[in-house]
């Protein structure tokens, strides 16, 4: 009785390293970049995130101007990615994106001035 309840114990704490173990794989730290689209515009954005926080940056988007917009929110839920940043105008840019499996892509829409947007950011390489 006491060799199981060992034995049982054991494979718990196995089960718990492995599920730790995955969800540090799928950490959205480092740098992500990709397309964005909004109507007829489109260009590349650039996300950094460290610890929580981060900066979002989008190219050929005049109003949400050339520098990098800090994060006004992250959320990570499991695969799913909450943001937002606001842009030089103060006009929110908001994003729901979708991890992938391995956790090297994600992609997603949101709104920006009234206007849906989507994104599609792949890590980029360090």
């Amino acid at each position: 009785m006491m060799r199981t309840v060992w034995m049982l114990l054991i494979g718990a704490a196995a089960l718990l390293a492995v599920e730790a173990a995955a969800q540090d794989s799928k950490s959205i730290d480092g740098t992500w970049q990709g397309p964005w689209y909004r109507g007829m515009s489109s260009g590349v954005a650039t996300l950094k995130i460290a610890g929580g926080s981060g900066a979002l940056q989008l190219t050929n988007a005049e109003t949400f101007g050339d520098e990098p917009r800090p994060l006004v929110k992250l959320q990570v839920n499991g695969d799913q990615v909450s943001l937002r940043a606001d842009g030089s105008a103060g006009a929110p840019l908001t994003l729901e994106l979708k991890l992938n499996g391995p956790g090297d892509k994600m992609k997603g829409m949101g709104k920006y001035e009234g206007f849906g947007v989507r994104m599609e950011l792949q890590r980029a390489a360090q």
